[in-house]
């Protein structure tokens, strides 16, 4: 997946970090967000809450928050900026 958003990235005329920074980005994002939607309904369930009620809200707002993170936080390891 990674090769192919890279290889996309260069055939759009883009930037080779750019593609890289993207990809990688995509991947960490996805590694993160299956390991958080894994152990968040775990960790609920020994403190007894639901976690069918309380997982979606939590799930969803920190992938949103950690993917933002990731991404600038690589974008500024790569790129510079």
């Amino acid at each position: 997946a990674l090769l192919l958003l890279i290889g996309g990235i260069f055939l759009l005329g883009f930037d080779f970090w750019f593609g890289l920074t993207v990809g990688i980005s995509l991947v960490s994002v996805i590694v993160i967000a299956s390991l958080i939607g894994t152990f968040v309904p775990i960790i609920l369930d020994k403190f007894g809450i639901d976690p069918a009620m309380a997982t979606g809200p939590f799930i969803t707002t920190s992938n949103d928050i950690f993917g933002i993170l990731i991404y600038f936080s690589i974008a500024k390891l790569i790129l510079g900026f």
